[in-house]
């Protein structure tokens, strides 16, 4: 059964500082207490060039009220040739071996392509606020298995080793003229570590391509009924993203839902594309994260389980 939720409207928008131009580009939540969220985001500046950012987030009377916001990046450019020099992306948080590491997409620029991007490792010593790289390397580049692209990342942990799902570049398609650029195609796949630096990778896609999708991406990933449960982004050639949903037993084979959990409103900031979704879970209520129009750009919103 489709959950149905209730849109709340925009919650957080860009701040306009300078490295917060536009953008709050997929959204997750950190825990802080039961009333009190921590959800980080993706900004962007007038350059395009994506750095973490964040605000806090309390539920009241049904709603989510900001009631804080990072002062400065939380997570800042790569040094000028490193592998995230044009950008960094939040993906994930996970805690392991009694560190907050968070898992994100480092960002280049390209030739033959308009853009590279693969994984990257940062560890957090004031709670959340700011992050430090634990490597100028990705930790999950270019391999045997993902010769493209590599990003997006959801890790969780389960006693111990941990378990990530992520989008892998499949392939490059030509434009049909020299002035078109190239079609990415990426879906999602797994891996897994003992230590968080490295990662063992397959071929397998978790959500093979249906028809004229070219992207599938941001999944998050939740254990839900004995198994897992997905949220997660896709589009077919031509279209915008819709987010959707997928359960699975293992985590490698999924089940995916032909509905979207949300469709796109009549008119505002989120009536041509819905995508990049997370779950918010309070006592007070369950709700849907999600970013609008042009990937976030106006920031990102919010809708209630009903």
């Amino acid at each position: 059964m489709i959950e149905d939720y209730e849109r709340l409207g925009l919650v957080c928008a860009p701040t306009g500082a300078p490295w917060h131009r536009s953008h709050c580009q997929n959204p997750f939540v950190q825990p802080l207490s039961d009333t009190r969220h921590r959800v980080h985001f993706a900004a962007r500046d007038e350059k395009n060039r994506s750095r973490g950012g964040w605000v806090d987030v309390e539920v009241k009377d049904g709603r989510l009220v900001v009631v804080g916001a990072a002062p400065r990046p939380s997570l800042e450019l790569g040094r000028l040739g490193a592998f995230d020099d044009c950008g960094a992306m939040p993906g994930s948080l996970v805690t392991h071996q009694g560190r907050l590491l968070m898992y994100y997409t480092g960002w280049t620029l390209a030739r033959a392509v308009p853009f590279s991007f693969f994984i990257g490792v940062a560890e957090s010593r004031d709670g959340g606020e700011s992050f430090r790289r634990l490597s100028e390397a990705p930790v999950l580049g270019r391999n045997h298995h993902d010769p493209f692209l590599t990003g997006a990342p959801w890790v969780i942990s389960e006693n111990g080793p941990l378990r990530m799902w992520y989008i892998s570049g499949t392939e490059w398609v030509p434009g049909k003229t020299n002035d078109e650029a190239p079609t990415h195609y990426y879906s999602v796949k797994h891996a897994t570590s003992d230590d968080g630096m490295v990662w063992q990778t397959n071929d397998q896609l978790c959500l093979p391509y249906l028809d004229n999708e070219h992207a599938i991406a941001r999944p998050v990933v939740m254990a839900a009924d004995g198994g897992y449960r997905m949220i997660y982004s896709a589009r077919r050639l031509g279209e915008t993203y819709r987010i959707y949903r997928a359960n699975s037993v293992d985590g490698l084979s999924w089940q995916r839902d032909t509905l979207p959990l949300l469709d796109v409103a009549a008119s505002g900031w989120d009536s041509e594309m819905i995508c990049y979704g997370s779950r918010l879970d309070s006592p007070a209520g369950r709700f849907l994260l999600y970013n609008g129009n042009a990937y976030g750009k106006d920031g990102f919103g919010a809708a209630r389980l009903r």
